[in-house]
């Protein structure tokens, strides 16, 4: 089986190419990669895509483009279907819920995505899954928050605690509490990803939320705790005082947010179920990341 990739010079991307063994082809568009079987140009390109794909392959989408995402799908679609090829994962987000209701989020909760990138990030999976329809089969994977080096997610806090006197923190510390922070490690996403390369699938298409709010970390007191005694800072005189959770959905909704539900969790089980096992200790993950984030200033 012949594996093709596309946006492996991405965040996620990078860590997955990194994980990979066996024949691998790759796109590359702005960025060189090292990787032996490279073919070059634009992934909205269907000569180039004629060219990546081989019939009986699988392909891993991992790149995303705001300005023309549902070209780029269109373009993906039809080349998978014209070149026969056996499976498409397509790395998404969980961001399609959107302003979905209720605490537990799962594979089965209805999306109801409202920003623009919500609503585009949905319009993708349902390009991609016309074009499956009875063609091949198409995996949806739904990863929360990714963090990790060269990453933007938890970048806020760490340098929050990093450059800020707890005067300035506290309010906010007071404010989310322990709001679930739905921070997965970008080496999870990676494994996942090439798991469901070969898993077997009950259906032609599935979906899989690739989550670790079940961490007992994953929370914003939790982690701000972390980078407090990972870079020294000044811990809070007196424990942040506990807000409402309406009170906190009612300022969430004013600030335009659609997920205004403090205590959602997104559920992994979906994929834990399938027999995937995280890669590492979502500890270890925190350690590389403030390493890198922090590096001259921590002590």
């Amino acid at each position: 089986m012949t594996l093709c990739i596309i946006g492996g010079a991405g965040f996620v991307g990078n860590r997955t190419l990194m994980r990979m063994q066996g024949p691998v082809r790759a796109l590359a568009h702005r960025r060189a990669l090292d990787v032996p079987d490279t073919v070059e140009g634009d992934a909205a390109d269907p000569a180039v895509l004629a060219h990546l794909l081989e019939p009986g392959a699988v392909v891993l989408n991992l790149a995303y483009e705001a300005a023309r995402a549902e070209k780029l799908a269109e373009a993906l679609g039809a080349a998978c279907a014209t070149r026969g090829v056996r499976r498409l994962v397509h790395v998404s987000t969980s961001s399609v819920y959107g302003a979905a209701p209720g605490a537990l989020i799962d594979e089965n909760t209805q999306c109801a995505p409202r920003t623009s990138y919500e609503r585009a990030k949905h319009a993708v999976e349902d390009i991609l899954e016309r074009h499956a329809a009875g063609r091949f089969e198409l995996v949806l994977l739904r990863p929360t928050a990714v963090f990790g080096p060269g990453g933007r997610n938890l970048e806020a806090l760490a340098m929050r605690v990093l450059r800020e006197g707890w005067p300035r923190r506290y309010i906010r510390a007071c404010a989310m509490g322990r709001r679930h922070m739905h921070a997965v490690d970008v080496e999870y996403v990676a494994a996942a990803a090439l798991f469901l390369v070969a898993a077997p699938l009950d259906a032609a298409v599935e979906r899989f939320i690739v989550s670790q709010d079940e961490e007992p970390m994953n929370n914003y007191r939790s982690l701000e705790d972390f980078f407090v005694a990972r870079f020294a800072a000044a811990p809070y005189p007196v424990p942040p005082l506990s807000v409402p959770a309406a009170a906190l959905r009612a300022a969430l909704r004013i600030a335009g947010r659609s997920d205004v539900e403090p205590r959602r969790r997104y559920s992994g089980a979906r994929l834990r179920a399938r027999g995937f096992r995280e890669p590492r200790p979502f500890g270890t993950a925190l350690e590389e990341y403030a390493r890198w984030i922090g590096r001259d200033a921590c002590p």
